[in-house]
């Protein structure tokens, strides 16, 4: 890992972020709470409060927004290792393990499992109050993303 690129991942992450609540697109409907509390070389932490428009007609968090914070947490993971464009998705999954109600806090943990030159690689994990909410997987075709002039890196070789 380039020294360079670990000092600048947490301002490229905030600034990720930002553009994704700034565009004024769904992310910035659904989760304008949504912080950051931690970056590090391919790992990010974040949290956000279950509010009522996250719910479903039960009353638990929706299962739509828990996959739409495995899509942006396994981009803000993907951007924590230098990549402003986080490229575009291949592949999302989730797996529900338990639900959150409105008013609690739901932390999140995402990163990257695997960087290529072609492919990316990461995992999201979910928690409220100690347990284990959802667990999601994001892949992503990054090959594209390494030519965007934001980013702290150029190729997959700068990794190393």
């Amino acid at each position: 890992m380039i020294p360079s690129v670990a000092l600048r991942s947490s301002g490229l992450v905030q600034k990720v972020l930002k553009s994704f609540l700034s565009e004024g697109g769904y992310d910035s409907h659904v989760l304008p709470g949504l912080k950051v509390l931690h970056s590090e070389s391919g790992r990010v932490s974040a949290e956000f409060d279950v509010e009522k428009k996250h719910l479903n007609r039960l009353g638990s968090v929706h299962g739509g927004l828990l996959a739409t914070v495995v899509d942006i947490g396994g981009s803000l993971a993907i951007a924590s290792k230098g990549l402003y464009a986080t490229g575009v998705s291949t592949d999302i999954n989730i797996s529900y393990i338990s639900g959150a109600k409105q008013g609690e806090t739901i932390t999140v943990d995402a990163h990257v499992d695997r960087l290529g030159k072609t492919l990316a690689f990461t995992s999201v994990k979910m928690y409220s109050k100690g347990r284990l909410v959802a667990l999601g997987r994001h892949n992503k075709f990054v090959a594209k993303a390494y030519s965007h002039p934001e980013n702290a890196i150029n190729s997959v070789d700068n990794l190393k």
